[in-house]
C-alpha cells in the first residue's frame, strides 16, 4: 500500500514539476526587483533577477510563512501533548511504586517462613 502512495504521489508530481521547469525555461528575462517603494530609482535597494527566480523566491517565502503560521496554531496541541506526557510518567512513576510497595506488604503479610 505503502508503494502505491508514493507512486501516484510521483504520477501526479512529475507533470507538475515538468511544467515548472518548462515556464522557468520560457521565463528567464530579467526583471528589476524595486525593494524601496519610495524611490524607485534607488541602484543600492535594486536586484535584477530571472522571472522564475522571482516566482520561486515568492513560492518559497510563502511556503515558509504558511508553515510558521500553521507551527504557531498548532501551539496549545503540543502543550496539552506534553502535559499528557508528564502526567502519564508521574502516573506510571506512582504506579511503580506501588507495585514496588505491594510486594513488600505481600512479603510482611506472608509471616515467617516455615521451618522444614
Amino acid at each position: 500500500m505503502q508503494q502505491l502512495a508514493w507512486l501516484i504521489k510521483w504520477i501526479i508530481l512529475l507533470p507538475i514539476l515538468v511544467v515548472i521547469a518548462l515556464l522557468a525555461v520560457a521565463n528567464d528575462q530579467t526583471v528589476a526587483l524595486r525593494l524601496n517603494p519610495f524611490d524607485a530609482d534607488d541602484p543600492v535597494l535594486r536586484v535584477e533577477l530571472a522571472l522564475y527566480q522571482v516566482a520561486f523566491a515568492a513560492f518559497a517565502v510563502g511556503a515558509i510563512c504558511g508553515g510558521i503560521v500553521m507551527w504557531n496554531g498548532q501551539r496549545k496541541y503540543r502543550r496539552q501533548a506534553r502535559e499528557k506526557r508528564h502526567e502519564a510518567a508521574a502516573l506510571q512513576a506512582r504506579a511503580d511504586k506501588a507495585e514496588r510497595q505491594g510486594r513488600e506488604n505481600a512479603g510482611l503479610l506472608a509471616g515467617p517462613a516455615p521451618r522444614a
